[in-house]
């Protein structure tokens, strides 16, 4: 393209023609997924914002779906089939965003970017490197395609900025983001489609440049040789001391494993007859380190059951299993074959029966059933191993599966919880179960310091609060206190909020008021925290708006002041010493 042609507008439109001849089906699926994003961040959350967000991941795996069937052939009759796995997929999508519908996503959708990786080789038998040749081009294209893309966005998101702020025109900041995937709809996907080649099967041998000799000799191949360096000593430790793997190990045998894979592709093209025994050296390693992926995985199974990512762990460590056997069995072992069952593999366990999200779900269910019943009522006196391991499982089925997988498990709780579907400050599930069960909720952190015999803490907190009722004080603001720091606050107040006539000072034994240097009021807090910290049902069943508690609110007035202090956050040592406290505070002054 010379430079006329660069800036020709009838240009442009010939290669917009182009790319629409070829995918048709995945612009008209881009441009469907741009409109509703733009149309999402501009209105306001309604009753049809769960069906429009549904819609736009349809058509989000869309562009990855019709573009890989696409490379199938030109009459493909599987277009069909395209079309009604997209309607299945947004009946399979939950009416709520949920980490098991982003996890299941994303995976399908590089699932079909690994099928695009192959689909036009599907009938043919090529040679690697006329193979990797193809592929280098796609994976090129991809990643120079999100930088332009970038680029560009930079470029106008910039001009954007100075617009607003030279000519005045108070832009909304929701441009900034409807600018992004408005560059991303118009460039950045058609500019991935206009690079993928047209006659994949006829593509000639590429020849690999200076940074691509590189790339391969000087730093994947020493990255590869550092990892398995690392791996077979700790292997090698394991043996030795006896001691068990750590949990780590199993992503760490997949990086390696991934960096490997990396590094024997780009070796394709270098393979030269004095060095093709090396060839089979790699695959090697690879098979090795998935017995002791085999065994890592597998311990920690059978502590804490399955779940999602254990699940892919574990499928991509049979995968990586069979093709290493593969290439040292077969002399002649084709690439391609490792893309396609990649991408099959991971679509296997995305949907069905067997999907990760499935397997997870019973087994953990099953896991908590079985704590449920080891115990007839259970209490902060509980081992907190226990207790976490409840509050864990709790935790992973409401933020993977939603509060239906909880059903069969804890049936009154989960119904006395939907009770309060009105009340839009409820609590999280996680915390709501575990006080209905006996105890404040445990996090992993808590459990490793106490297992490390460090303090515990106790807390006090809620999560979302009433609007405070203020009638009759002039002045609302926070203070925090910090054992560690001994913090002091100067939060934001009603009424001149740049020149508050006061300042909060705030400590385990008292609540200080001061105007410039001079303390005009002080309250004492020991035994109103006394009070707070005797009561082990606050810490238990900490009531969810703290300005209907009268036991966490104190009033005080002298001659100078009327105050109301709101505590709503405790925390405390396992000795009971306060390590932490925020409280609000209303204010009048009874001088003026």
């Amino acid at each position: 393209m010379n430079f006329t042609e660069m800036f020709s507008l009838q240009s442009w439109l010939g290669r917009y023609q182009e790319i629409f001849r070829r995918f048709p089906l995945t612009v008209i699926m881009t441009v469907v997924a741009m409109c509703l994003i733009l149309f999402l961040i501009e209105v306001e959350e309604s009753s049809t914002y769960t069906t429009l967000i549904k819609i736009t991941f349809t058509a989000i795996l869309g562009i990855f779906l019709f573009t890989a069937f696409r490379l199938l052939g030109d009459k493909n009759p599987l277009c069909l089939f395209a079309v009604v796995a997209l309607v299945g997929y947004y009946f399979l999508l939950p009416d709520g965003f949920s980490q098991m519908a982003a996890s299941r996503h994303f995976f399908l959708s590089l699932a079909l970017f690994m099928m695009i990786l192959w689909a036009p080789f599907w009938k043919e038998n090529p040679s690697n490197e006329h193979y990797w040749s193809y592929n280098q081009q796609v994976i090129f294209a991809f990643g120079t395609s999100i930088v332009f893309t970038l680029i560009v966005y930079a470029g106008l998101s910039g001009a954007l900025f100075s617009i607003d702020h030279l000519f005045g025109l108070d832009i909304d900041n929701k441009r900034h983001p409807q600018l992004f995937f408005l560059v991303i709809g118009l460039f950045g996907v058609n500019y991935f489609l206009s690079q993928i080649p047209d006659k994949a099967t006829e593509i000639g041998l590429h020849t690999y440049s200076k940074v691509e000799n590189i790339l391969t000799r000087y730093i994947l191949t020493p990255l590869s040789i550092g990892y398995f360096l690392i791996l077979y000593i700790y292997s090698a430790k394991i043996l030795i001391t006896q001691s068990w793997p750590k949990g780590i190990l199993a992503w760490i045998i997949i990086a390696f494993s991934v960096v490997a894979m990396i590094t024997y592709l780009f070796y394709t093209p270098l393979w030269k007859e004095k060095n093709r025994r090396y060839k089979r050296f790699l695959p090697l390693i690879l098979l090795l380190q998935t017995l002791m992926l085999a065994v890592a995985i597998g311990m920690r199974i059978e502590a804490y059951g399955w779940t999602e990512s254990r699940y892919m762990v574990a499928i991509l460590g049979l995968w990586l299993f069979g093709v290493s056997l593969y290439f040292l069995l077969f002399k002649d072992a084709k690439i391609k074959w490792i893309f396609i069952s990649l991408s099959l593999i991971i679509m296997i366990s995305q949907l069905g029966p067997y999907s990760a999200y499935h397997v997870g779900e019973r087994s953990q269910q099953a896991r908590l059933q079985k704590l449920l019943e080891s115990k007839q009522k259970f209490s902060e006196e509980t081992p907190i191993t226990v207790r976490y391991e409840i509050s864990d499982k709790i935790r992973y089925l409401f933020s993977h599966h939603g509060l239906k997988s909880l059903e069969s498990v804890l049936p009154t709780i989960v119904k006395e919880y939907k009770s309060q579907k009105n009340d839009p400050y409820k609590e999280d599930f996680t915390r709501y179960a575990t006080k209905k069960l006996g105890f404040t909720y445990v996090s992993k952190w808590e459990m490793l310091a106490a297992k490390r015999g460090e303090k515990v803490f106790r807390s006090l907190y809620r999560t979302s609060r009433r609007p405070l009722y203020i009638k009759g004080y002039d002045w609302i603001g926070q203070v925090g206190y910090a054992r560690r720091d001994k913090l002091i606050m100067y939060p934001p107040m009603t009424g001149d909020m740049n020149n508050p006539p006061f300042s909060l000072i705030l400590t385990p034994q008292m609540l200080r008021i001061k105007e410039g240097n001079q303390t005009i009021s002080t309250v004492d807090l020991v035994p109103f925290l006394k009070k707070i910290r005797e009561d082990k049902s606050l810490f238990l069943h900490t009531p969810e708006y703290a300005y209907e508690d009268e036991r966490l609110k104190l009033a005080h007035q002298d001659q100078n002041c009327s105050i109301m202090i709101y505590l709503n956050e405790l925390n405390l040592e396992a000795n009971d010493t306060i390590e932490t406290m925020f409280a609000e505070v209303l204010y009048k002054n009874l001088q003026k």
